[in-house]
């Protein structure tokens, strides 16, 4: 009887150990990160990124190709493979090649060519495939600057939509247990109906609220997800307080500074730099095609005419008479004249929009610099405060709702300011190409 309990009871410690495992093996589905840690986990997941560092490459394996030498051709021809009686009696006929048969009277021809690239057509060629890395790598750069401000806007977006949630759902919990305590008072007769269906009007209105919040939320996350390749019964939480650092404003940056960056290092400018450097790699090569091409050979004819054995020398070209390329390199010269009218535009265009956007970020600055912290820290414990208060009678229904919506406004306002604040910042860090 012992030996069978011992057996029963290590039979359900196992099935129980098992029963156990699975459930230490699921994952939560709220992942928790900051900031930081969700924009390493985009730059290495995202797949536009993935796809654009593809390119770069593909224009390497182009350079390589480019650096390759034209290949030899070789042409055997003229080779007869039998010899009629007839010809052998007329003929002169002809010895063998090797030992006493192979090559009798057999005639073939070998002819060995080379082309030699004139103008230094390799090495333009070459040249043009490097200013073709070169916008490829830009071209990266560009896409990744546009993504980490895109990202990190979304990012700003979602903080400030759980903050909302959070808010509302604070004020929920305040409104919840006031409506309670009016349900006492109304039985009690110590309230109007009036009174109190205002109060459970208000509630409704903040569940409506807050039902709008949770699907920008879940909105705000389908993006985030989808950039971050992420699960999608994933719930993204950023762990990062709201508040900004005083030390994260822009106000040490003069406008010139950042105009001068915008200049030097703006992604668009970049690309328009690149692309000009292409096209006039790509003239450069189109001026060389004008010159001929020259191919040398070598040949041996066995049996083709006076002497048995012929080794001749020779060189091909084309004459140019009718084709000196003259339409391609005014289509070359043309695009080079492009290129640098889109190159002084997008320098145009990058400094009137850092113009715009540094007034923007001046004038919301300021604002946020003009919101107290402490006062907006304190004004949850003054919500519970006339909350009490009002349930004591000691100020009106009005002066109540009055502060319920002067509380929620001035919340969502700080909020705004720093979603607002981290946007601006982050558009003038991909319009001056920096981290600022």
């Amino acid at each position: 009887m012992t030996i069978k309990f011992l057996k029963h009871v290590i039979w359900l410690l196992l099935l129980c150990s098992f029963a156990a495992f699975p459930a230490q093996a699921q994952t939560p589905d709220t992942l928790s990160l900051t900031r930081v840690e969700a924009e390493a986990l985009f730059l290495e997941k995202n797949l536009a990124l993935i796809a654009e560092r593809l390119n770069i490459d593909q224009t390497e394996a182009l350079i390589l190709q480019a650096k390759a030498w034209p290949n030899p051709e070789l042409e055997i021809s003229e080779v007869n493979l039998w010899a009629t009686p007839y010809q052998v009696a007329n003929g002169d006929g002809a010895p063998p090649l090797f030992g006493d048969r192979f090559g009798r009277n057999r005639q073939f021809s070998v002819q060995l060519d080379q082309l030699v690239q004139t103008a230094r057509k390799r090495k333009k060629n070459i040249s043009l495939q490097v200013a073709n890395r070169e916008l490829a790598q830009t071209a990266y750069t560009e896409m990744l600057l546009s993504l980490k401000a895109e990202f990190r806007t979304q990012l700003s977006g979602l903080l400030y939509h759980q903050n909302n949630v959070r808010l509302l759902r604070q004020q929920q919990n305040v409104l919840s247990q006031l409506i309670r305590a009016q349900e006492a008072q109304l039985r009690n007769g110590n309230i109007s109906k009036a009174d109190f269906y205002r109060i459970r009007a208000l509630g409704l209105s903040l569940r409506a609220e807050l039902n709008e919040a949770l699907q920008e939320s879940n909105e705000a996350q389908k993006d985030l997800k989808s950039l971050m390749l992420l699960p999608a019964d994933v719930t993204l939480f950023l762990s990062d307080k709201g508040a900004l650092p005083r030390r994260s404003l822009l106000l040490n940056q003069s406008l010139d500074s950042l105009l001068t960056m915008a200049e030097r290092q703006n992604p668009a400018v970049l690309v328009a730099a690149s692309d000009l450097r292409v096209s006039e790699a790509e003239h450069t090569l189109e001026r060389a095609m004008r010159v001929p091409d020259l191919t040398f050979n070598t040949s041996y004819d066995r049996g083709g005419n006076i002497l048995l054995n012929f080794i001749g020398f020779g060189v091909t070209m084309d004459l140019p008479f009718f084709d000196r390329n003259k339409g391609n390199i005014k289509a070359a010269q043309v695009r080079v004249q492009q290129s640098r009218h889109l190159q002084s535009l997008r320098v145009n265009e990058a400094q009137k929009e850092v113009v715009r956007a540094y007034k923007d970020y001046l004038q919301l600055s300021g604002l946020y610099q003009s919101i107290d912290e402490t006062y907006i820290n304190e004004l949850d414990e003054v919500l519970a405060g006339v909350s009490r208060n009002f349930q004591r009678k000691n100020i009106s229904l009005l002066e109540f709702l009055d502060f319920f919506d002067a509380f929620k406004e001035n919340k969502l306002l700080y909020f705004d300011t720093i979603r607002s604040l981290e946007s601006k910042k982050e558009e003038l860090n991909l319009l001056t190409g920096t981290d600022l």
